[in-house]
């Protein structure tokens, strides 16, 4: 019984497939060519069906969008678009999978996974790739620029893991 977590933004989507807490895949899907919400969802529904584990995901758990203004930095349009593909995305999962997908609030998932959502002084993601890098060796799914550096992307991944590890039984 696999678990399937995504992370998606309009841009990028992080995933993971877990199985009792072992890491079977993880990875982000680059989908800022795609101009339409229905031609980024398709991308992201190709590529998961293309995935040896999608057969045996019995779980899926989504970060949810965001609900407000993150610090001045988010505009109304940005959240709006969000809203709009994370909602198709989440309907064409549960029609592909006829089962609920559950939408989770980040900071409830990494207090679940982490047992503390925030730590003073260190940002959300950077708390993120701590914790993730001090549980798993992540270094075969971790991709690089074309300079050498670690790809942005990838905290995606790492919030797709999260969202994979995240467990519902302390939730519901």
């Amino acid at each position: 019984m696999v678990t399937l977590g995504l992370d998606a933004s309009t841009t990028c989507v992080g995933y993971a497939f877990t199985k009792d807490k072992k890491i079977l895949d993880m990875g982000f899907i680059d989908i800022k060519k795609e101009k339409t919400p229905k031609d980024k969802v398709q991308k992201v529904l190709e590529f998961l069906n293309n995935n040896p584990y999608i057969e045996e995901v019995y779980d899926i758990n989504i970060e949810d969008s965001l609900s407000g203004f993150a610090g001045g930095r988010t505009s109304q349009q940005v959240i709006i678009k969000l809203a709009k593909f994370n909602a198709i995305l989440c309907f064409m999962l549960e029609e592909m999978f006829d089962f609920e997908v559950y939408n989770i609030n980040p900071m409830t998932a990494r207090k679940n996974v982490f047992g503390k959502a925030r730590v003073k002084g260190i940002k959300a993601k950077d708390l993120v790739k701590m914790k993730i890098e001090e549980m798993y060796d992540t270094k075969k799914w971790c991709k690089e620029t074309s300079r050498g550096n670690w790809d942005k992307r990838n905290i995606d991944m790492y919030d797709g893991l999260v969202m994979s590890l995240f467990e519902k039984k302390a939730w519901l």
